[in-house]
């Protein structure tokens, strides 16, 4: 029913604000609108960096709360008849609270009343909306009581309504039930707070008395009340940790370190207020000096225990216009004191009871609520966490024999030894986080997402976490006295410890990860790009993919145990479009197309704006000959910006076009790749690549042509060496081009060959054998796996007086092969394993030339012992020989050894 009930009073509500935002705009001018208000609004909008036209009225009524809106309505109806009505409509938003109410609609965490809904339709069903012609408020309620129930706009739902600048919590310890049993502090607080002689309050008390929520509850009235601007400008809320987390465990804070960091404290709480970077103490006290800020401190205890003179330092050098409130367990000199005592009985068992239904638990007998809150001392923590461990199936604590002061601890440790090892682990790592989210969770404490939910869903049903909800999802936090208790009783220390190392080690690897990926400058582009706002741990897993891929296509094992690491973690990085880019890397690797294909396509519809995926699958499809769909795919980047030939994005716009191009060749299409290639030579960085395929498409369009038309099948070879000879002229010998220059040796050969080709076409003949002639030393010294002698034996054997073959002895042709020493993987020989002699550690291998290597495990670059072991003859390798040149008949020494791609 409140759900129903807050939509309603959301739809409602909306309307009236609406009706008189709308009255403001169609009545008034900025000259009968108050002067120091509009001056107000231009600094707040200001201050928050959002853009605003001081000179529109209509941006100011949308920069405008609501209690500004009614002075503007008041300023527009001045001397007129209709300034009682507004003065009425303003009084009854006043005295039923609407500012609370719309707070509550806004904060989806925040309880919403019943009577919220009843006040805001009285207020729309009064006579008064008709007398101001607020006729749109009148059709709203009607709707909302039918039934027919509009949202109003998500802009205005999410709106920071808060007339004064804050960093409260957005969850409250005592928001189950509210605060109860209080009403006499609370009074006392806010009469200390008006008064302006007195600038330092203190609430003292002992642990679990309700320090922290009569502050939080005091602190959230004051924010969301527009009449305190006019005593304070903003409320900085600052909270004190009781313990240091270092590599050596948890360690206490002396007074001088912690005077500093809560001096810095300050000073972040500040940068989040005002959403500014201030650099220290000292700067924040000078820019804000004339400010009237209302400053909280809680559990100061910390800082005074060691040193009690500590805070009064602190307080002496804050500007005279701040007031300051804290909440300490021992007593604070210079200030005004309000001591708190533990509940009364009638107030304490109204605590246990209305925390007990919102439980969902209730007893029989009101005197068993009397006996419970009596064994606590009527201690509000105490009654909270004893009514937990009823709820348990326990029965009412034996705490008789407990000292008042000890009995919140007591009743902790009663709950505690009830719950399971998983929500103690939980409590544990919570506690050396700060703040967790289910997937951290899973990630530090090795445990699946249902052992997790489970854990914390025991735990949401106790006072010992609480519960925020964002747009990301849930986080977990220890209310402030549980934390206290944890670290002085701690329950697992060894899963502390443990966590605290894993969260240490997470944090190194992943800045180290962070370092590397700024020195090695990875375009977004790159596989090995991974952005710095990456959960930590995908950093770390997706790392260690990257590192090891190269070795997993060679060794199934190893991408076995890569795929099971990846898709263990799939829980956890689900909705990350890196990790599902990475899984289907590894499914590749195993050969599980489908799946991969699958996962791109996830990792696509995540970010699209990343070329990256769409790069890897259309390479998916063309390496499994789905042509069509791989050029398809690698077309949708061809506009993009990562295909500008004068960026640093050259090498990635020459794999697409190289792939795109060779896709389209395989599928027939060599026409559309001579469409679109045209302008090549004007093409700039790219001009290589597509000169390169231009050419190979002339190759592919001779094929049809070879056996029916002699002419046309010379000109598109002629065509093809003529862009290839531009392109090694201006552009070097790249592997792309020898390879498909390689391919157009063959078909010059054959048809060359032929004696049709040799009389009908013999300049043109002569033409392409020179060109072979001129390149093939070269295109032989680039693609050192090819072995070009048997196509010189052919073309030595065509009959043509000018033929440049025969002109020379090619018996004993044989390549040179440079070998580039600074590049590992340049200047490989593939060789045949010919023998193993009795010693492991070596063996002898043959080129196919039949010259003879060496080959020592020491050399072997990409494989480990057991690999070199099951090496067996007739097995093919690549190597890089030790020497330069001509070889001799002794077998020469490998320096590197590689499994083959």
């Amino acid at each position: 029913m409140s759900k129903e009930l807050r939509l309603k009073t959301a739809m409602v509500l909306h309307q009236l604000e609406e009706s008189l935002g709308s009255f403001v705009l169609s009545e008034g001018n900025l000259d009968n609108l108050s002067a120091e208000s509009l001056e107000n609004i231009h600094k707040r909008e200001a201050d928050k960096g959002r853009k605003f036209n001081k000179d529109s009225i209509k941006d100011i009524v949308e920069a405008t709360y609501l209690d500004e809106l009614f002075g503007f309505a008041l300023d527009i109806t001045e001397d007129s008849s209709t300034l009682d009505s507004i003065n009425y409509l303003y009084s009854l938003f006043h005295h039923l609270d609407i500012y609370e109410i719309r707070n509550a609609v806004s904060h989806p965490n925040r309880p919403f009343w019943d009577c919220y809904w009843y006040r805001v339709a009285s207020i729309a069903s009064d006579p008064v909306n008709e007398m101001l012609g607020f006729t749109d408020v009148k059709k709203a309620l009607v709707s909302a009581e039918k039934g027919i129930i509009s949202d109003p706009p998500e802009e205005w739902l999410n709106k920071v309504i808060w007339e004064i600048p804050n960093n409260l919590p957005k969850t409250f310890e005592h928001e189950l039930t509210g605060l109860i049993g209080r009403t006499k502090e609370l009074q006392e607080l806010k009469k200390h707070i008006s008064n302006p002689r007195i600038n330092t309050i203190a609430l003292v008390a002992p642990g679990g008395a309700g320090k922290t929520a009569l502050a939080l509850d005091l602190l959230n009235t004051i924010v969301s009340t527009p009449s305190y601007t006019k005593s304070v400008n903003a409320v900085v809320y600052v909270t004190m940790k009781t313990e240091k987390l270092t590599s050596d465990g948890v360690l206490p804070l002396s007074a001088a370190e912690t005077i500093q960091e809560l001096q810095q404290a300050i000073v972040e709480s500040f940068n989040d207020v005002y959403d500014d970077d201030y650099a220290s103490f000292e700067q924040v006290i000078a820019d804000k000096s004339d400010e009237k800020i209302l400053l909280c401190v809680d559990n100061l205890e910390t800082l005074l225990r060691e040193n009690p003179t500590s805070f009064d330092e602190l307080n002496y050098a804050l500007p005279v216009s701040w007031q300051v409130l804290v909440t300490s367990r021992v007593t604070i000199s210079n200030a005004t004191i309000i001591s708190i005592e533990n509940l009364q009985k009638k107030s304490a068992i109204h605590l246990a009871r209305t925390y007990h239904n919102k439980r969902g638990g209730r007893f029989s007998k009101q005197k068993d609520y009397e006996i419970l809150t009596e064994r606590c001392f009527y201690n509000p923590l105490a009654i909270r966490l004893s009514i937990d461990l009823v709820l348990k199936g326990k029965d009412i604590p034996e705490s008789l024999s407990v000292a008042n002061k000890e009995i919140a601890s007591f009743s902790y440790n009663n709950l505690i030894d009830v719950l399971s090892t998983t929500a103690v682990e939980i409590l544990e790592c919570i506690f050396v986080e700060g703040s967790s989210n289910r997937l951290s969770l899973c990630e530090l404490l090795g445990k699946s997402l249902d052992d997790i939910s489970e854990g914390v869903s025991e735990l949401s049903k106790t006072s010992l976490i609480t519960r925020s909800s964002h747009e990301e999802g849930e986080s977990y936090a220890l209310n402030d006295s549980v934390r206290e208790l944890l670290l002085l009783s701690p329950r697992n220390i060894a899963i502390r410890t443990q966590v605290q190392a894993r969260v240490e080690k997470r944090r190194v690897l992943s800045k180290e990860i962070d370092n590397r990926q700024t020195a090695e400058d990875f375009p977004i582009w790159h596989v090995d790009h991974i952005d710095k706002a990456t959960n930590e741990n995908l950093k770390i897993l997706v790392t260690n993919f990257n590192q090891k891929y190269r070795k997993a296509r060679r060794n199934n094992d190893l991408a076995i145990n890569l795929y099971r690491e990846l898709k263990d973690a799939q829980f956890m990085h689900d909705d990350s479009s890196l990790y599902h880019r990475t899984i289907a890397r590894s499914l590749e690797l195993l050969k599980d197309v489908q799946s991969a294909e699958k996962h791109y396509k996830n990792a696509q519809r995540m970010e699209a704006t990343n070329p990256t995926s769409t790069y890897l699958l259309g390479r998916l499809y063309h390496s499994i000959k789905r042509y069509k769909d791989s050029h398809e795919e690698l077309q949708k980047l061809l506009d993009g910006e990562w295909m500008d030939s004068g960026s640093e994005d050259l090498a990635f716009g020459n794999s697409v076009y190289q792939h795109y191009f060779l896709s389209l060749l395989y599928n027939g299409e060599w026409q559309r790749v001579l469409d679109e290639t045209k302008n090549w030579k004007n093409s700039g960085g790219f001009r290589s690549t597509l000169g390169t395929y231009r050419a190979a498409a002339w190759k592919r369009r001779m094929e049809h042509t070879v056996d029916t038309d002699g002419q046309a099948t010379i000109e598109s070879l002629l065509s093809s060496i003529r862009i290839l000879g531009d392109v090694f002229r201006e552009n070097g010998y790249s592997i792309q081009a020898t390879v498909q220059a390689s391919k157009i040796f063959e078909e010059i050969e054959y048809c060359c060959s032929r004696t049709k080709y040799q009389y009908e076409f013999k300049q043109q003949t002569i033409e392409l054998l020179k060109f072979v002639f001129v390149h093939i030393s070269e295109v032989d010294r680039t693609l050192t796996r090819k072995d070009m002698s048997d196509l010189v034996r052919k073309l030595m054997k065509i009959n043509l007086h000018e033929n440049p073959f025969s002109k020379r002895n090619f018996d004993s042709y044989e390549s040179t092969v440079d070998f580039d020493d600074d590049n590992p993987n340049g200047g490989l020989i593939e060789v045949t394993v010919k023998f193993r002699p009795k010693s492991p550690s070596f063996l002898f291998a043959c080129d196919l030339r039949n010259q003879e290597y060496f080959l020592h495990y020491d050399n072997f670059k990409d494989g480990e012992w057991r690999n070199w072991l099951q090496l067996s003859i007739g097995e093919k390798l690549n190597i890089v020989p030790e020497e330069r040149g001509h070889r001799s008949n002794k077998a020469i020494n490998a320096k590197e050894i590689y499994l083959p791609q």
